[in-house]
């Protein structure tokens, strides 16, 4: 039985692996492995704003079972990776520089990236250092707004950090309102703690179209995931981001954005690998 507060799939022989935490540099990677060597290429998966490793627990037990190596990062100032005098200050483009150290490290990997992750890993794909990217409720680069009504009431409170550049601490009830809300109750409350503060240049940068990625320079597949109900970063956005690359959308009703860790995680992640044998 697996006593991981995520759901958990096990690998080729039934038993179920937590990964392993290695370093690149001064960053925290979570690593799980193949029972058997495969010729698959790696996998970087990227969280986002809050996060960490632990969002990709799920994804990385069945992409083992797939025959995929998978490495999931934990940015700089989460989780103890790297560590940083203030978070607040951090701004986006030191994310991306992040993953694209451990995603040369691993020689062209396949990228998933979830929300702000999500705009880390289109930022790898442009510069080529990706061999195909996944979107998973991601925020959208520059020209593609983000803000919608529900986001923009929840994000009122939070204006002093995102202007400041101060930390941005996770409060329970819009936690409960944009990310977990298609989570279960329980799931939320071994969830939340987990959230980390975040940086409030980071948000801004997300928030306000700071960060812009030229499409013609990515040549890597493609391929964009949402939920029907994500009230965080709206399918309206995912639609704009496929047209972007003219990459497929797939968007799974009764899903919202915590897509990856929400009941029947299963058959999103299950067709994402599809796709990524695919290609």
């Amino acid at each position: 039985a697996c006593s991981r507060p995520l759901r958990c799939v096990s690998d080729s022989t039934g038993a179920t692996v937590t990964p392993q935490n290695t370093n690149v540099g001064d960053l925290i990677v979570a690593v799980e492995r193949p029972a058997a060597t495969t010729h698959k290429p790696p996998v970087l998966l990227i969280h986002g704003m809050f996060g960490g490793a632990w969002y990709w627990e799920g994804y990385q037990s069945l992409l083992a079972s797939r025959g995929y190596s998978s490495h999931a990062i934990n940015l700089r100032g989460h989780h103890g990776s790297r560590p940083v005098h203030d978070i607040g200050k951090v701004p986006l483009r030191d994310y991306i520089a992040d993953a694209a150290e451990v995603a040369r490290a691993l020689k062209n990997p396949i990228v998933i990236g979830h929300s702000m992750g999500g705009l880390i890993a289109q930022k790898l794909a442009e510069a080529g250092l990706c061999r195909a990217c996944v979107l998973l409720a991601a925020a959208p680069p520059r020209w593609i707004p983000v803000v919608s009504w529900v986001l923009l009431i929840r994000q009122l409170k939070y204006a002093k950090g995102l202007t400041l550049f101060e930390p941005l601490v996770p409060d329970r009830s819009d936690a409960d309102a944009l990310m977990f809300n298609r989570t279960p109750m329980s799931d939320r409350a071994a969830f939340f703690p987990r959230l980390v503060p975040e940086s409030g240049r980071a948000g801004f940068d997300a928030s306000f179209g700071i960060v812009g990625v030229n499409e013609r320079r990515v040549t890597a597949p493609m391929y964009t995931v949402t939920g029907s109900d994500d009230k965080f970063i709206v399918p309206r956005v995912a639609r704009a981001i496929a047209a972007k690359y003219r990459a497929p959308l797939k968007v799974y009703d009764g899903f919202a954005h915590h897509i990856m860790n929400e009941p029947g995680w299963e058959k999103p992640a299950k067709d994402i690998v599809d796709w990524m044998d695919q290609h």
